[in-house]
């Protein structure tokens, strides 16, 4: 019998248990081997073990990918010289990677202050905290044809995850990024597209406080969009520059299909949340068909607007405790009844925003297999 299946015979709330469990001693053990690391490095037993850096040992003896054995190094290293932050780790207020970017940031006046910032931090977040004690200089917008896979890529001035998973002699990070792990400005770094990350290439940056990079991979088609975007906004932004153009798109975009932008442009359809008056009567009371269908499964815009004003464009659904979910990322419209039950379409109260997940799980639970777009 496997792990999987020994998974699979648990309950609900023993998996949730034992999860937790697991996760705790999962943090217990990487501070203790943060700390062992970080005595193996202080006494420099890889040289004595004819190992020719710390990273290497990490990949050929404890087998950790390039990654993982950069990430490990420099927490251990950071957790040498402030012991404390092992402390915080065992606790779940740092995580590995939050040693990983404070680390060009961190001295002995500012640590307290920054491990206290970083707490409960996501690698975005912790990025502009990073960006706004150590702003990066402004690089210039650049395009180019990309090579034919199974070749090589070529980042210009990339993020320290784009070039973890090359290795040199003279540095465990890659020929061109020096051993404190920032590639130099403007250099270029080769990373090996068999061994690259989905990140890697549609990364967000941070920079400076209030600025950051974006990178991505993108058909040649977007490209001559770009092209022609520039040239139509020629006069409203003669230097072309890609922010302003990419600027002034998103915003045609959202005017247009965010249904929280034209709550704020429409307010007055927004808030009317009331139904036009149907042109025909009600249907006959005598016919058989239940009132939700005679509306039809289609949404009117005024029940959406009024819905969307209503959850305020987030997740409705509810977990156990009564906490919302509140995401708002693969929003639908759902009926609370629904419509294949008698559900109405044409009143907000049986309609609300789920996510995708949400919404699907609310479809399984009620034993729906199909689903319009939009809501069930």
């Amino acid at each position: 019998m496997s792990i999987l299946d020994d998974c699979r015979a648990l309950s609900d709330s023993d998996l949730e248990q034992a999860l937790a469990f697991l996760a705790e001693r999962e943090k217990h053990g990487l501070t203790k081997l943060l700390a062992h690391l970080a005595e193996y490095d202080r006494r420099q037993l890889c040289v004595k073990l004819g190992h020719s850096s710390l990273y290497q040992y990490c990949l050929q003896v404890l087998h950790y990918d390039e990654g993982g054995a950069f990430r490990r190094i420099r927490a251990a290293r950071v957790a040498r010289r402030w012991p404390e932050v092992l402390g915080l780790l065992e606790s779940g207020a740092l995580h590995l990677t939050a040693l990983v970017v404070l680390h060009p940031v961190l001295t002995d006046a500012n640590r307290k202050e920054l491990f206290t910032l970083a707490a409960g931090k996501t690698r975005r977040e912790l990025d502009a905290l990073v960006a706004a004690r150590l702003p990066r200089p402004a690089q210039a917008d650049f395009s180019r044809r990309l090579p034919v896979p199974g070749g090589w890529s070529v980042a210009v001035a990339a993020p320290v995850d784009a070039v973890e998973a090359v290795s040199s002699a003279s540095s465990p990070l890659g020929p061109n990024v020096p051993s404190g792990g920032v590639p130099a400005p403007g250099s270029a770094v080769p990373v090996s597209r068999d061994n690259a990350r989905p990140w890697e290439w549609q990364a967000v940056v941070h920079t400076a406080l209030d600025r950051v990079r974006i990178g991505f991979d993108a058909g040649i088609g977007v490209l001559n969009l770009i092209d022609r975007a520039r040239q139509v906004l020629r006069h409203k932004y003669p230097e072309g520059r890609l922010e302003d153009v990419v600027k002034e798109a998103l915003e045609a975009l959202l005017d247009r299909r965010d249904p929280q932008r034209r709550l704020t442009l429409k307010p007055s359809l927004a808030g009317s949340g009331t139904a036009p008056s149907a042109a025909a009567g009600p249907a006959s009371s005598s016919s058989f068909v239940p009132r939700g269908w005679r509306a039809g499964r289609y949404i009117p815009a005024w029940v959406k607007r009024a819905v969307w004003e209503r959850d305020e464009g987030r997740c409705a659904w509810r977990f156990a405790d009564g906490t919302p979910c509140g995401s708002k990322d693969w929003i639908e419209y759902d009926h609370v009844r629904p419509f294949a039950k008698g559900g109405r379409s044409d009143t907000p109260r049986n309609i609300r925003l789920l996510c995708r997940v949400h919404n699907q799980l609310a479809a399984a639970a009620q034993g729906l297999s199909a689903k319009a777009p939009g809501g069930k």
